[in-house]
């Protein structure tokens, strides 16, 4: 963290009372945003400058906010429609980062990545007859409530829950309905063609880098 001394903390307060927003206080001192926010907390605007500070922070939301929408659309100019091999190499992606290496599997609390692991296992052509999944959770966080929110994500009967976990102590903030794990059955095959291709990719991104020293 950074210590600021008596007369920059001063100088923070003195902009903010002349209505200066935290970006233009951080352009003008050269000083963090975010530690600029810690030392005019608290700080009193006139109240003839806080309309004009409003349609500052007004103007700054507006553009973040459009700036967010054209990353979007940039986003699905990019990705277009998904092939059967973009689907394969995302569950490459997925299973690098997140999967289990002794059975075919993944854990994770975020509900999309759940699912996208689902539809990538669909297109791979494996039934979600062959899935099963487990559910570890807090013990702060109803076991009830939480398979109801899985089964619901996943689209998956309760019935096809092997296994509730639950850890002592409490987890505020992610993990709401704790963390679900798909498992595909009987997925060696699968599972070897995945590594297999892993294995292949990783190697050729290392002759490449390799290539470019």
């Amino acid at each position: 963290m950074r210590r600021l001394s008596g007369v920059i903390h001063q100088k923070l307060i003195d902009l903010r009372k002349l209505g200066r927003s935290i970006p233009e206080i951080s352009k003008e001192t050269g000083i963090a945003k975010t530690t600029v926010l810690r030392h005019i907390q608290g700080v009193q605007v006139p109240t003839h400058l806080q309309k004009i500070l409003k349609e500052k922070q007004g103007g700054a939301k507006a553009r973040a906010q459009a700036l967010r929408e054209n990353i979007s659309e940039n986003s699905e100019r990019i990705i277009g429609r998904m092939s059967e091999r973009d689907y394969f190499f995302l569950l490459i992606g997925l299973y690098w980062g997140e999967g289990t290496k002794k059975d075919f599997a993944i854990i994770n609390s975020d509900p999309r990545l759940i699912q996208a692991f689902i539809i990538c296992l669909q297109k791979m052509g494996i039934p979600r007859s062959r899935l099963s999944f487990t559910i570890r959770i807090h013990s702060n966080i109803s076991a009830e409530g939480a398979k109801e929110f899985w089964s619901h994500t996943t689209k998956l009967p309760r019935n096809l829950i092997q296994k509730v976990e639950v850890v002592e102590g409490k987890k505020k903030g992610k993990l709401p309905y704790g963390m679900c794990r798909i498992r595909v059955k009987s997925g060696i095959r699968e599972r070897l063609l995945i590594q297999s291709t892993i294995s292949l990719v990783g190697k050729n991104c290392n002759k490449k880098l390799l290539s470019a020293v």
